[in-house]
């Protein structure tokens, strides 16, 4: 008996079969302080309320907080393009839900690097949520999505300059600074950590107990 042909949404075949990378991406992280996982439309008014709370605390360190404020139904569109993306497998955007409340408490990005097999990292925290410890397990659990599922050879992120926190951060959990050229050098540093130097680093110790499910809830780790 030849194998099921895969459908769509109402059940017409699809032309090509899907690929395979479609099925490493993780839909759901779960540690002990957060929960990632992608985004929904439902997310909207959350996002809205928090993003308007937060101009100030964000606009010296994320490059889209200049077209803010945007109205709602421009912040529809925009979370409906990052759960399109997600789904075609071409970037990763994930909301970051406080494990005790179940509330908004930022936003994660996962890229793959346009050169080499790798991930980039980014993220953002509201500032009455911040110093407990969500950047450190969400960038350490997407570490170890980066590696251990997507099998990625390396994870890289880039700081302020003048972002210590974020700077103290990447080497706490074991990045390594990388050579970036003088002009780029002025703004911001380039962190990265690759598969071998992860087996040893904090960020696989504070990843260990983490959970990542796919998108049918298949348990990843």
């Amino acid at each position: 008996m030849p194998p099921p042909r895969a459908c769509d949404a109402l059940g017409a075949p699809l032309l090509r079969p899907m690929p395979t990378s479609l099925l490493c991406p993780a839909y759901r992280v779960v540690t002990s302080r957060v929960v990632l996982r992608c985004w929904e439309p439902a997310d909207t008014a959350a996002l809205h309320r928090v993003i308007a709370e937060n101009l100030e605390h964000l606009r010296p360190w994320v490059s889209w907080i200049e077209d803010e404020p945007r109205s709602m139904e421009e912040r529809l569109c925009i979370v409906r393009s990052m759960r399109a993306a997600f789904d075609a497998d071409e970037s990763w955007s994930y909301a970051v839900i406080d494990a005790d409340d179940g509330e908004l408490a930022g936003g994660f990005l996962l890229r793959r690097i346009e050169t080499g097999n790798g991930g980039d990292l980014g993220g953002w925290v509201a500032a009455a949520r911040g110093r407990r410890g969500y950047q450190s397990e969400a960038a350490a659990a997407m570490s170890r999505v980066c590696l251990e599922v997507m099998r990625m050879e390396r994870v890289q992120a880039v700081t302020a300059v003048d972002n210590e926190r974020s700077i103290a951060l990447m080497r706490k959990l074991g990045f390594t600074q990388q050579a970036t050229d003088g002009e780029r050098q002025k703004h911001e540093l380039l962190w990265s950590i690759s598969a071998d130097e992860w087996t040893t680093s904090y960020a696989a110790e504070l990843a260990a107990d983490a959970r990542a499910y796919d998108a049918i809830g298949t348990r990843l780790f």
